[in-house]
């Protein structure tokens, strides 16, 4: 045989080869199963798909030719595809297709699951204590070779059982008060799972989170020293565990010290920065305006420094100021505030250790880290009476 006769035998091969293969997947059928999306399956049947042939440098096939294959809409097939694309499996070229990233489909992927929906504010998005802790997740994560899935509580239907099997380990950040149906059910999770930023108080899960009751003492033994007599704490979200530890000891610890004290907190659905005018303005009015406040985060602040400025006071020299949360921001705000900072960084790393050393050891107890927060004194506050 010649060697343009072993060409044309190789590429006629080459050819049959790949038509079985479209063939024996043309005949696979989809079933359906309780509780799991449609695209979900697709995408799933499409990684197998992927990893069971060699697709070398050549594209994988079209949207509606995996559309008729499996016999579903174009629609799902893309929404599929697209999730393949931001978990790093696939990758695309204008023009050229869609391709199979090798290095990343052998990667071990780690799930994300977050019940925030980020800030579009650009400078509450860089200052914000969920997007630094989502950053700061993301960064050790790949930098330990993990490949992220990246899931919203809110947004997307939850599939637990997909989860499962996809994953091999997920880290749940600020897990609220609405979620304890889903916490109960990845209690029984075989694989591992790492709760981040809530005190769940339960010995039967790993979780990291902060110090709250201390950060809110030190707040209040600070203000009480500045000679402040009304302080007034403004929360957001009701449903968060942080909020609700913080509000309760709040009021407990006023109480216990005998300053007087107000508490308020914002729901979710409120638009935040009105809701805070509404407080100040109201409490202005009627001539009963608090010394002190202490805010929930770093948003809030940031909105009640704006709502002091329309009523024509000022910080420190009406009232003293001290939020939740330390960033780069903090110490160039007009006045630096002072803040119970919170080691966004090393929940992010203590909280990835946890779920990695369960990763490696599945038989390990479950672990529970409160970690200290750290009150730091800026201008925001001054002495109660002083010019």
């Amino acid at each position: 045989m010649g060697f343009d006769s072993l060409k044309k035998f190789d590429k006629n091969f080459f050819i049959c080869y790949i038509c079985i293969n479209i063939y024996t997947f043309m005949k696979m059928k989809i079933k359906r199963e309780y509780g799991i999306s449609l695209h979900y399956q697709i995408r799933k049947e499409i990684e197998k798909y992927i990893k069971e042939n060699d697709f070398n440098d050549k594209p994988i096939p079209q949207e509606e030719k995996l559309a008729k294959i499996f016999n579903v809409s174009r629609g799902t097939v893309r929404r599929a595809i697209l999730d393949l694309v931001n978990q790093g499996v696939l990758y695309r070229i204008p023009g050229k297709g869609t391709f199979v990233n090798k290095r990343t489909l052998s990667i071990e992927k780690i799930t994300i699951l977050s019940p925030w929906h980020l800030h579009k504010d650009p400078e509450i998005a860089q200052n914000s204590y969920e997007d630094i802790l989502m950053r700061e997740l993301r960064k050790i994560v790949i930098k330990n070779g993990y490949t992220i899935i990246l899931r919203n509580f809110d947004r997307e239907e939850i599939e637990f059982i997909g989860i499962t099997k996809e994953s091999s380990g997920i880290i749940i950040l600020n897990p609220t008060k609405n979620h304890e149906e889903i916490i109960n059910r990845m209690s029984k999770f075989k694989i591992p799972v790492v709760f981040i930023g809530a005190n769940l108080e339960r010995n039967d899960l790993n979780y990291v989170a902060v110090e709250n009751k201390s950060g809110i003492r030190q707040a209040i033994d600070y203000l009480i020293s500045l000679n402040h007599k009304y302080l007034f704490f403004i929360g957001g979200s009701p449903e968060s565990y942080d909020t609700y530890e913080r509000y309760e000891e709040f009021i407990d610890y006023c109480k216990k010290k005998k300053v007087k004290s107000d508490a308020v907190v914002i729901e979710s659905h409120l638009n935040w920065k009105k809701e805070v005018e509404k407080i100040v303005y109201e409490y202005y009015e009627n001539k009963n305006l608090p010394d002190a406040f202490i805010t929930g985060g770093i948003t809030l602040s940031l909105y009640l420094m704006d709502a002091v400025k329309k009523i024509k006071k000022k910080i420190p020299d009406d009232l003293s100021l001290i939020g939740f949360d330390e960033f780069p921001i903090c110490s160039h705000l007009n006045p630096p505030l002072t803040t119970i900072s919170q080691p966004i960084d090393l929940l992010a790393k203590t909280g990835f250790e946890l779920l990695e050393k369960r990763i490696k050891n599945p038989f390990l107890k479950p672990k529970q880290i409160i970690l200290p927060t750290k009150l730091i004194i800026r201008n925001s506050c001054k002495k109660g009476g002083e010019v």
